[in-house]
């Protein structure tokens, strides 16, 4: 039975089903669409703004974030979790803690961690101060220096940078480590894969159904399908 249709709320559909509609096509400039009445209207749209592009991310990595908001809710409750959140502000665990909490967790292989401040200054004193000891003392003192520098990084806590650090930029790298690169959205670029896709993340952006049984299945979406922002 096809989806009559799905109640998704304003800064759900917003803040994160447009943003990961975007991410996964590679179309920009979605926001401010805050209106579509069909799944076929926003998806036209989407094609649209998409046409002539193989651009995009895999689109296993907008399901990861739904599989992960959970964890990071948890890391703040009550801060409404969208791609956009940056890490920094949302942890009060060190990187490489947020790593190892992560991985156990869900169970995923997890990025390598970011260079924080205390491994940057190391690296200095490695480049810089190893061979200006070795000039102005001797051998032993710029190898001493080295060594020092380099025991002294192995308490390095990481960095909220890079990868780590918004929730999209390390949900994507999450999905480059645990998802084949064969399941790229370029990969399957038919108009039935990619309207797939679309409506996996509109299912999992959806609330839950009148009855709160069960959350909106992906396949009963239709083209048809209304969207009814809330």
């Amino acid at each position: 039975m096809a989806q009559g249709a799905i109640r998704i709320e304003r800064d759900e559909f917003t803040g994160v089903t447009l943003d990961l509609i975007g991410r996964s096509f590679g179309v920009t400039s979605l926001h401010g669409f805050d209106v579509f009445y069909t799944a076929e209207d926003l998806f036209e749209e989407v094609m649209y703004r998409r046409a002539g592009s193989e651009t995009g991310v895999r689109c296993d990595a907008a399901m990861l974030f739904f599989r992960l908001r959970g964890n990071f809710e948890r890391l703040s409750p009550g801060t409404a979790i969208t791609p956009s959140t940056r890490l920094k502000g949302l942890a009060r665990l060190s990187p490489k803690r947020l790593r190892k909490r992560l991985a156990r967790e869900s169970g995923l292989a997890m990025p390598d961690d970011e260079v924080g401040w205390l491994g940057c200054a190391m690296v200095l004193v490695g480049v810089i101060g190893a061979p200006l000891m070795w000039w102005q003392v001797d051998f032993a003192a710029g190898c001493l220096t080295l060594f020092g520098a380099g025991m002294l990084s192995m308490f390095d806590r990481g960095g909220y940078t890079g990868r780590w650090e918004t929730v999209w930029s390390l949900v994507d790298a999450i999905a480059s480590k645990n998802v084949p690169r064969k399941d790229a959205i370029s990969a399957r670029s038919r108009t039935e894969d990619l309207w797939r896709r679309y409506a996996e993340i509109l299912a999992h952006s959806a609330m839950p159904e009148a009855n709160g049984a069960r959350l909106v299945d992906a396949h009963r979406i239709e083209r048809h399908t209304r969207i009814e922002v809330v």
